[in-house]
């Protein structure tokens, strides 16, 4: 979904075609027209990704002045900036440092940069492996969520009863958890917050760039109103709206440009009704899974790029322009499982009047051969949240 998301963006604003590189395909980016996709065994490995974008990078340079990398995964973004000095005679690399990759991939050291620039997040304990078993005096009451301070590491495991993050009820609950996952092979801190109450409506999604000085160049905020329950995709957004929230963003914007933060940034929030704040999870080092809703918002990702690596000009930041819209990541029938009232209303609106749009289904990208294997994606995505589907309304 972000490397289709990304290739629309830069059809839609250049009428260009994109290449994906990665160790397998997805439905995404299958029997598209705008975008190819080339496979390596091992490619998420360091000496293979190296080996392969050298002599991708290379051969790509016979034919085109200018290459953009992007990464649609954090493991990715992290091989590419760690790699930087091998890759940046072949591509433009909107990454931010490896220095600061080091403090914000790790969550326990991310929310010790947010307590220093004023980014609220929610109360946090931090537990390590050698500590787990110890008893908890937490400074909040359950229920919490849990979740590994190293996502790269723990998205590598695979074990049953994996979920992103754990919605946690009690003392009990969560040492199994912590038992779990250290079992199972996971070795970095684990991270145990205070839940903040509220639906999938609670929440606020960030897609933003910023150029080689450190400014924010664009910002795009979006709603989620509804999220993927499929345990091992929870927090992945299937529907987002338009939202406003100017504290947030310019909390989110002096935060990015007082670290020095370059390069594709997405941030996660919840609305904390209990204090009227947004309070941050992450910022991750590339653009969102669900990006390409800022295109409805009027901020394409990709002018962003061009404009500060191949026109090389110093732009006005791009905001939301604040009209209404609708981006889905499942067909529309699903947006019926929104819990909100309101939004639900909105929706069903929206998808009355066919002003929506689903992010892999790009108008101009629409063969035959991709519009029916893309209804047999539907099916099999409607089977799915049907299967999981939990109401969060009560929590």
């Amino acid at each position: 979904m972000n490397a289709y998301g990304v290739a629309v963006q830069f059809h839609a604003a250049y009428g260009i075609k994109s290449l994906a590189i990665g160790k397998g395909r997805l439905v995404y980016t299958e029997k598209s027209k705008i975008i190819d996709v080339i496979t390596f065994d091992g490619f998420d490995q360091p000496d293979v990704f190296v080996e392969t974008m050298q002599r991708e990078g290379a051969r790509l340079k016979q034919q085109y002045d200018h290459l953009i990398l992007l990464a649609s995964n954090d493991n990715y973004a992290e091989l590419a900036i760690s790699h930087r000095d091998q890759l940046e005679g072949l591509f433009h690399l909107p990454f931010a440092s490896k220095s600061l990759m080091e403090q914000l991939i790790r969550k326990d050291r991310f929310y010790e940069l947010c307590e220093r620039h004023g980014l609220a997040y929610p109360q946090t304990v931090v537990v390590h492996k050698d500590d787990w078993h110890e008893s908890l005096n937490l400074p909040f009451s359950f229920p919490v969520m849990a979740k590994p301070s190293n996502s790269t590491t723990y998205f590598n495991l695979d074990f049953d009863g994996k979920e992103k993050a754990y919605y946690v009820k009690d003392q009990k609950r969560l040492q199994d958890v912590l038992q779990l996952v250290y079992h199972s092979g996971y070795e970095d801190a684990f991270i145990i917050q205070d839940y903040i109450p509220g639906d999938d409506t609670s929440g606020l999604v960030a897609n933003a760039y910023c150029d080689g000085r450190g400014k924010v160049r664009m910002l795009s905020l979006g709603k989620p109103i509804l999220e993927d329950p499929t345990p091992i995709y929870i927090g992945n957004y299937a529907a987002i709206r338009e939202a406003s929230a100017p504290e947030a963003a310019q909390e989110l914007i002096t935060f990015l440009e007082a670290i020095g933060y370059t390069g594709m940034a997405n941030a996660d929030f919840k609305f904390d009704r209990r204090d009227g704040r947004y309070k941050v999870f992450e910022v991750n080092l590339r653009q969102g899974r669900a990006s390409n809703y800022t295109m409805l918002s009027g901020c394409n990702l990709a002018i962003a790029l061009v404009n500060d690596f191949v026109e090389q000009k110093e732009v006005d930041p791009v905001f939301d322009n604040g009209e209404p819209f609708l981006w889905l990541s499942v067909p529309p029938e699903a947006a019926s499982l929104t819990e909100d009232p309101e939004s639900k209303a909105f929706a069903e609106h929206m998808i009355g009047i066919g002003q929506y749009s689903v992010g892999y289904r790009y108008e101009k990208d629409l063969s035959l051969k991709r519009r029916l294997m893309l209804a047999n994606y539907d099916n099999t995505l409607l089977e799915r949240y049907q299967k999981y589907f939990v109401s969060r309304r009560d929590r």
